[in-house]
């Protein structure tokens, strides 16, 4: 059952430091996953666009006992090379809590038009949450069929929650 969430970030390095350090599979499209911090800066300076949103951030977690670390990052560079096809994309498998996740880091400018990667808003999770869905059955992996939530918080929303305070 592969779930997804959706970020952007001002620091590319910090997250892709920060999914490197707990990966036990790594793997990259349009990059070399062992680079992945350095050429995705040279693409940003190169078109002059460091400023702003450097990267977009996906999360596809698995079902626990599912899926090996190892089978996640091929679904996950499967999803990365659908999703953003002309883009810089590292995927980094965790194995670090009770089920499997991936972190796929989505460089923001495109290596060859220097344009921007674009994905907001709801259209842009469920077009993910679609493609994640898609190559999931395709690998014989199960999928959410139905929202349990009936309210949705922001991770912000949910910290201040713990605290008592509402936004």
């Amino acid at each position: 059952m592969a779930t997804i969430k959706l970020s952007t970030t001002k620091s590319a390095s910090r997250l892709i430091n920060y999914a490197e350090k707990k990966a036990v599979v790594k793997s990259g499209h349009n990059v070399n996953v062992d680079y992945a911090k350095s050429q995705m800066r040279q693409t940003r300076s190169l078109f002059g666009k460091n400023d702003g949103i450097q990267a977009h951030h996906v999360i596809q977690s698995f079902k626990p006992n599912e899926v090996t670390p190892e089978k996640a990052n091929q679904v996950g560079l499967e999803l990365a090379e659908k999703l953003a096809k002309d883009h810089e994309v590292a995927v980094y498998t965790h194995a670090d809590k009770d089920h499997i996740h991936n972190h796929i880091v989505i460089n923001s400018v495109n290596f060859e038009t220097g344009k921007k990667y674009q994905a907001h808003g709801i259209e842009a999770i469920e077009h993910t949450r679609s493609l994640s869905d898609e190559i999931c059955q395709k690998h014989g992996l199960s999928i959410v069929t139905e929202k349990t939530a009936k309210v949705r918080h922001t991770l912000a929303e949910q910290e201040l929650l713990k605290k008592g305070i509402t936004s």
